[in-house]
C-alpha cells in the first residue's frame, strides 16, 4: 500500500504512487518504473507525464527517456506556491461577494492544516509578522516567509530549536519560558489575525482567529515567551 498520498493537491492515486517510487527505487525508465510500480505500462507513462507538468518529476533526453523526482523540497514548494495562489484567488472572489467581515475563530486539527494556513495568511501580510514555530516548520514556510523577508516588512522570527533560514534571522528562545502543551505555534500577523497552536509528536491543536481580542492575547503570549510581540 502507499505511504504517499498527493491527491489533496491535485495528484491522482496512480500519480502517488509513482512519485513514491521514484522516490524510493530511483530514476527510472517508464518500463522499469512500471514493474516496480506493478502498473501496467500505459498508466505508469501517464503518471509520468503527469508529475512532469505537475512539476513533480522531470524527463532526461534520450531514448528510453528516464524520468527522476523532484526534489520533497522543492515539490512541497510548489506546492504551497500553488496553494497559496488558488486560496488568494478564492479569498479576491469571496470578498466581491461576502456581507462585511466579522470576527473569526478556526479550529486547527492536524500539522498540515497549520502549515497550510500559515502559509497562506503569510503570504497576505502587508506590513507585519511575529512567528514563534518549531524549528522544522521553517523549511516548509520558508516560500511565502521569503516575501515579508525580502520586501522589507517588520518581521519577527522565533523558535526553540536552533534554525538557519539563509534569508532571514530566526531568534531562539527558552523551551521552559512558558508552560505550554508541546512545543509552541504562535503567530501575529499585520494585527489582522493570529495563531496560537501547540504541537505535541505528529498532533497540532489551537486555534486562527481574526478577533482583536485573540490578537492580543497571541501578542502577549509572544511576549511572555521572550519573543518580542510588543509591537
Amino acid at each position: 500500500m502507499p505511504r504517499l498520498d498527493l491527491t489533496p493537491f491535485g495528484f491522482t492515486p496512480t500519480e502517488s504512487l509513482v512519485y513514491e517510487v521514484l522516490l524510493t527505487v530511483g530514476p527510472g525508465t517508464g518500463y522499469s518504473i512500471a514493474r516496480s510500480a506493478g502498473l501496467a505500462r500505459a498508466n505508469a507513462y501517464s503518471a509520468l507525464e503527469g508529475l512532469v507538468t505537475k512539476g513533480a518529476a522531470r524527463a532526461d533526453a534520450g531514448r528510453p527517456r528516464r524520468f527522476r523526482p523532484e526534489a520533497p523540497t522543492a515539490l512541497i514548494a510548489r506546492i504551497t506556491n500553488d496553494q497559496t495562489a488558488a486560496l488568494d484567488r478564492l479569498g479576491d472572489d469571496l470578498s466581491s461577494l461576502a456581507a462585511p467581515a466579522s470576527p473569526t475563530l478556526l479550529e486547527i486539527d492536524s500539522p498540515r492544516a497549520a502549515l497550510q494556513l500559515l502559509s497562506h495568511e503569510i503570504a497576505r501580510v502587508r506590513s507585519s509578522l511575529s512567528l514563534l514555530a518549531p524549528g522544522d516548520a521553517y523549511p516548509v514556510l520558508a516560500p511565502a516567509l521569503r516575501r515579508p523577508a525580502t520586501g522589507g516588512l517588520a518581521l519577527e522570527l522565533y523558535s526553540i530549536d536552533d534554525v538557519d533560514l539563509g534569508f532571514a534571522a530566526v531568534e531562539r528562545v527558552a523551551e521552559g519560558a512558558v508552560s505550554w502543551p508541546g512545543a509552541p505555534l504562535v503567530a501575529v500577523l499585520d494585527d489582522r489575525s493570529a495563531v496560537i497552536a501547540g504541537r505535541s509528536g505528529a498532533e497540532v491543536a489551537g486555534h486562527w482567529s481574526t478577533a482583536p481580542v485573540f490578537v492580543a492575547t497571541a501578542r502577549a503570549v509572544l511576549g511572555a515567551f521572550g519573543a518580542g510581540g510588543k509591537r
